[in-house]
């Protein structure tokens, strides 16, 4: 699914509003956990903007589709408040905001959202760094998946493929992740599943032996786009939702703050 933005403004009219103007939050989160659970999540390859505000986004648009009552809200950040209404900080909040950005294909979005957890320089759209910020793995990863989502298309070091190499390499050095052993387990049951069986899955999964490979999985996509292998495109849209839900579900867990914070005491809207 080769992706040009559509020059649709929705993020831009999402940015005129204030998060929470009109009273409080938005419940969204489960709803595009649903959405994802049922449809996956596409592989793509789509044209990054590299801007603060980034003015072609998909994103408004598809969370007011699964949401209405987003429409107008600045999308990212309201994901953020929904997640400190339920005691994530703020961290960990940033970063799974942009997983969840991924998931309705705000790739842009969520490379602010990373950048400052994973790069150690300021940028113009992701603002300055967050030195030892304790989701840097996680940004990271989520840094990967961001570029592997821009595919063919030139980016900042090569197309998004070569970027996304590099951030997997600096995700897992040692070559693992916590959700790493239930998406291979889930892998496996797509790839000879009749809804997302893939015979080339298969192959690429007994490649792997008994250790997901971040390195095979992203290859599998590309090859997936470039032969518009419509199983394979199936079972790579499977597998990229669950690992999205499954890295959501990791940075999500609420854990006793050891720094005297708490959530925010906000409205919410049902």
């Amino acid at each position: 699914e080769l992706v040009e933005p559509e020059d649709s403004g929705s993020s831009a009219r999402a940015g005129e509003a204030a998060v929470g103007s009109g009273g409080g939050i938005v419940l969204a989160i489960d709803a595009v956990l649903e959405k994802v659970r049922r449809e996956g999540v596409p592989v793509r390859s789509q044209v990054m903007e590299y801007a603060a505000e980034p003015r072609r986004s998909p994103l408004g648009r598809a969370c007011s589709e699964v949401v209405p009552e987003m429409e107008g809200r600045r999308v990212p950040e309201a994901f953020i408040q929904e997640l400190r209404s339920r005691g994530v900080k703020q961290d960990k909040a940033e970063v799974g905001a942009a997983v969840l950005c991924l998931m309705l294909g705000g790739v842009d979005e969520a490379h602010n959202l990373v950048t400052p957890h994973s790069w150690a320089s300021p940028t113009p759209f992701g603002g300055p760094p967050k030195f030892g910020s304790p989701v840097k793995q996680e940004a990271a990863y989520a840094h990967a998946v961001v570029h592997r989502m821009e595919g063919f298309n030139p980016g900042e070091f090569g197309d998004g493929w070569n970027n996304s190499g590099y951030w997997l390499s600096n995700a897992f050095p040692t070559g693992s992740h916590a959700i790493f052993p239930k998406l291979l387990e889930e892998a496996r049951g797509f790839a000879v599943g009749t809804d997302h069986g893939s015979r080339e899955a298969q192959a690429a999964l007994r490649g792997m032996g008994t250790q997901w490979s971040p390195h095979r999985f992203n290859q599998l996509c590309s090859d997936a786009l470039e032969c518009e292998d419509e199983e394979l495109l199936s079972f790579c849209r499977a597998v990229q939702g669950r690992e999205l839900a499954l890295l959501f579900e990791h940075l999500a867990k609420c854990e006793d703050d050891d720094d005297g914070s708490s959530a925010a005491d906000v409205e919410v809207v049902a």
